[in-house]
């Protein structure tokens, strides 16, 4: 009896733990199922993903993603970030960008969600701080996209007697010219090559070149012709036409670098009126034999037609003498010997002798004696002749000595 009881109660107290094994072992999958079984949210992009899993590790949940969910699958380069917290992954695809700087283009490689910031960071492209981008550092950016960044530098621009700062782009120096609104004429100087690159505080002359043409003129001499003329004597001359002076005109072009004259060079050279010749008439007619020629102009021919050149004419009454006698300087009384006033004509002075007219030649005379006719002051000179016969013909007539 004891002993059935016993078995019984055995048998009761093992139901009764294999029951409560049960009960724990239940309770223990239920919060196991509980714990595993969690919602996974994926975004890619503009899409979103959610579902159940109880196996919720990242390359699970992407594997889910795309089988089951049909997300595109992710590239090598692509990015899956995972919130454990939120249950969350965030697929970010991969994107190439173009970064323009200093003269090079660069291709980088980024993820959706990346701003340009992280682009000029990835490119190594440091902006100074004047230097001015596409687009802003907080832009996102797409696939795709192109930034450009242009660097910009303080510069000095002399010209026009002024000196000024300018913040100009990055580029040659013709466009930072341009920018600084400096206007460069064709035949200016600029201090640095108009292709070179500016950089940072570069200094730039400018020297404005001008030219300019100075007309002055200057006299041109004119010349003396000499005609023959038959119609007058020999030694006569009369000016026919009066000479005038012609003009040439010359232009000269000046080249100045700041209103500064640099250098000269002759463009013309012309004569623009011509000089008026002076003709002078020369007289080509003798006169005739054994005659004298006095001209209105002061000159005298002598019989021969040569030309006297005289310094003085004295004109009065004049005698005649002949013989063997002797005269008071001892000269040989004879022929072209006269006897004049030593005090008006001194001894030994030479002498062209012929009426007022020239029409009676006593010819060439030395002065060579004297007389008692001098102190009446009546006769000019007594004139040696070879004959008595002579001098009466000659008599007392009015004559003109001329003094060599």
């Amino acid at each position: 009896m004891k002993q059935e009881t016993k078995k019984k109660l055995n048998t009761t107290m093992h139901r009764m733990v294999c029951l409560c094994l049960m009960a724990v072992v239940a309770v223990v999958s239920i919060v196991t199922v509980m714990a595993q079984t969690v919602t996974v949210t994926v975004k890619d992009g503009s899409d979103t993903y959610s579902f159940e899993m109880t196996d919720y590790t990242l390359s699970s949940v992407l594997e889910q993603a795309v089988d089951a969910q049909g997300m595109p699958a992710l590239s090598k380069n692509d990015l899956a970030v995972w919130d454990e917290d939120s249950f969350t992954v965030t697929v970010r695809r991969s994107m190439t960008v173009t970064v323009m700087a200093d003269g090079e283009e660069k291709t980088v490689n980024l993820h959706e969600g990346d701003m340009v910031a992280t682009a000029l960071q990835t490119a190594n492209v440091l902006l100074g701080q004047n230097d001015l981008c596409t687009k802003a550092t907080d832009t996102v950016l797409h696939d795709g996209d192109r930034i450009a960044v242009v660097r910009r530098y303080t510069i000095a621009v002399t010209a026009d007697g002024k000196t000024n700062s300018y913040l100009v782009n990055e580029g040659t120096v013709q466009n930072a010219l341009g920018q600084a609104g400096v206007q460069i004429g064709a035949n200016d100087l600029v201090s640095q090559s108009m292709d070179d690159q500016v950089t940072q505080n570069m200094e730039i002359t400018v020297q404005r070149v001008d030219y300019r043409d100075v007309t002055t003129t200057e006299s041109v001499d004119y010349d003396t012709v000499t005609k023959e003329d038959s119609s007058m004597y020999v030694g006569e001359t009369k000016v026919e036409t009066e000479g005038q002076e012609g003009e040439r005109t010359i232009v000269t072009r000046e080249k100045l670098i700041d209103g500064k004259v640099v250098a000269t060079e002759e463009v013309s050279n012309e004569v623009t009126k011509e000089p008026v010749d002076r003709v002078v008439l020369k007289g080509t007619k003798k006169p005739e034999t054994r005659c004298a020629t006095v001209t209105a102009n002061g000159t005298v021919y002598d019989q021969n037609g040569n030309l006297v050149s005289y310094k003085k004419a004295l004109t009065g009454r004049c005698t005649a003498y002949t013989g063997d006698g002797y005269t008071s300087t001892g000269m040989t009384p004879q022929y072209g010997v006269v006897a004049v006033d030593p005090s008006e004509i001194p001894y030994g002075t030479r002498l062209y002798i012929c009426s007022p007219d020239g029409s009676v030649v006593y010819g060439y005379a030395v002065a060579g004696d004297t007389g008692g006719f001098i102190y009446n002051n009546y006769i000019l000179a007594d004139l040696y002749m070879d004959t008595y016969s002579d001098c009466a013909n000659f008599g007392v007539r009015e004559m003109t000595i001329y003094v060599l």
